[in-house]
């Protein structure tokens, strides 16, 4: 059975136009690919060597047990971005006597073949097989590499279960990011230390078998809950339904639904975002750049001055806007047309659009909120991220919508998200500039006249003053879009 959607698989693949089309393309990317995952063997052979250079009294394979709950945190974050959900048609099966659990098996089997389910071991097998044996002799150096590729498929159905999870349950899956930026915050202010459990686990691992227990647990569990989900969510019945409920109800908002036309464009958008696999990792993406302040509220080279906090300020309470909001109105390209022919007026698309990217931004600042924890810099980080906050709420939006209506790239919305750079041109790279660079221009006099509050002060006047008059700033920037409108049109018509 399973050799037989194996081969509808491949014939799926290989008899699509679009396969024929970019066999070229592939056959470059597959050498490149090939080329890197060859780098990263090489790093594994010496990186016992690259640590002993590094850190010269630490033994390397204490290192490597150390920082291993990290590397799969990264990992688990990198996944929920880039990892594409495994697909299979399932459907035209459904009539047919073969059994669900079968379909479903073969789905979450065929995730295990993600390129991240691999780069681990080959990451980390060149370098158990040279150094392990001397401390835990081969068996143990073997346990150790089992263990590690078990861990990483609980990463792999982790991901798969919690992307599914965003469509039906949205809350849970932001309850888990947020549980799993509070765990990284718990221990970087050592109240717990992952690090010590991470060298703990792993060397217990290597010197005795029954540990292997532990993650073979984990990966029968969360298969399990995988396994359950689907085959609650694969009744044709149930497809059927569906369909039915989405004529009916439209899947609007309720809460929206009372701001009229402006909340009925707000939840249109958000529908769109949770629909599509481009604008939604954009939007999440945001939640993994909160974790940026890291970079900067650690070095006291940053933290003894002002302007280099403003950079991770802006961009953490805003990344949400400044990400997703370059591509407008490209998000809307594919019907762009239509809307251009309906009874909509500018202002309240970009009404909506402004009311949408505000409690982004507040949800970013709240959250940033907790470096305030961070002892002697906690209070100053506080003060300027509230500034910054009050900047892109009150400039930020209305220049990256300013110059959003230089934006004349189509985007298709069923591409893939990962490596995907359709409807991306110079516009989005000039935008940037004006939004990070302005607010540290505002500070920059003040700081050079040794009045460094008076400058972030400042910088949250103007903020505030650009939201009370954001009105008039949005007409600034629908009267741009009305002289480019058909412009636009045309840009996004181009394939």
């Amino acid at each position: 059975m399973i050799r037989l959607l194996l081969s509808h698989q491949w014939k799926e693949a290989t008899r699509s136009s679009v396969w024929q089309k970019n066999l070229a393309i592939n056959l470059v990317l597959g050498f490149f690919m090939l080329f890197m995952l060859l780098y990263v063997v090489v790093l594994s052979l010496f990186m016992d060597k690259i640590i002993t250079e590094l850190l010269p009294d630490r033994d390397p394979v204490e290192v490597i047990n150390g920082v291993l709950l990290y590397y799969f945190l990264v990992d688990l974050a990198l996944r929920f971005f880039m990892q594409e959900l495994p697909v299979l048609g399932i459907q035209p099966y459904l009539h047919l006597p073969v059994g669900k659990g079968k379909l479903v098996h073969f789905v979450l089997w065929k995730s295990i073949t993600s390129l991240f389910n691999f780069l681990p071991l080959l990451l980390f097998i060149p370098f158990a097989l040279k150094v392990l044996p001397d401390v835990y002799e081969m068996g143990g150096a073997w346990l150790w590499v089992i263990g590690l590729f078990l861990l990483t498929l609980v990463n792999n159905f982790l991901t798969l279960y919690f992307k599914r999870q965003l469509v039906e349950k949205p809350l849970a899956t932001l309850g888990f990011l947020l549980a799993m930026v509070a765990l990284a915050m718990l221990d970087y202010l050592d109240y717990i230390s992952l690090g010590k459990a991470s060298g703990v686990f792993f060397n217990a691992l290597g010197n005795n078998p029954i540990w292997v227990l532990v993650p073979v647990a984990l990966l029968v569990g969360i298969y399990l809950v995988n396994y359950r989900f689907l085959i609650a969510h694969t009744y044709p019945e149930e497809m059927r339904i569906r369909k039915q409920s989405k004529v009916g109800d439209s899947a609007e908002i309720g809460f929206l639904q009372r701001f009229g036309e402006l909340g009925t464009l707000i939840g249109l958008e958000l529908k769109l975002i949770l629909r599509h696999k481009r604008p939604k990792s954009t939007t999440m993406m945001s939640i993994l750049f909160l974790a940026y302040g890291f970079m900067f509220y650690t070095s006291k080279g940053y933290t003894n001055g002002f302007a280099m906090l403003i950079f991770p300020g802006v961009f953490m309470t805003g990344f949400m806007m400044l990400s997703y909001g370059q591509f407008v109105p490209g998000w809307q390209s594919a019907h762009f047309d239509a809307l251009l022919t309906k009874r909509l007026s500018p202002y309240t698309f970009y009404l909506a659009k402004f009311w949408m990217f505000v409690p982004g931004c507040t949800a970013a600042y709240l959250i940033t909120l907790l470096y305030g924890f961070m002892p002697g810099i906690g209070g100053k980080i506080m003060l300027i991220n509230t500034a910054c906050f009050l900047y892109n709420i009150g400039v930020n939006t209305f220049v990256v919508l300013y110059l959003s209506t230089y934006n004349k790239k189509r985007i298709d919305l069923s591409k893939s998200a990962s490596f995907n750079w359709q409807g991306v041109g110079a516009s989005q790279f000039i935008m940037m500039l004006p939004a990070l660079l302005l607010p540290i221009l505002i500070y920059l006099p003040f700081g050079l006249m040794g009045n460094p509050w008076w400058g972030i002060a400042a910088m949250g006047l103007v903020g505030v003053l650009g939201f009370i008059f954001h009105k008039q700033l949005l007409g600034v920037v629908v009267k741009r879009f009305q002289q480019e409108k058909y412009a636009i049109a045309a840009g996004f018509r181009q394939a």
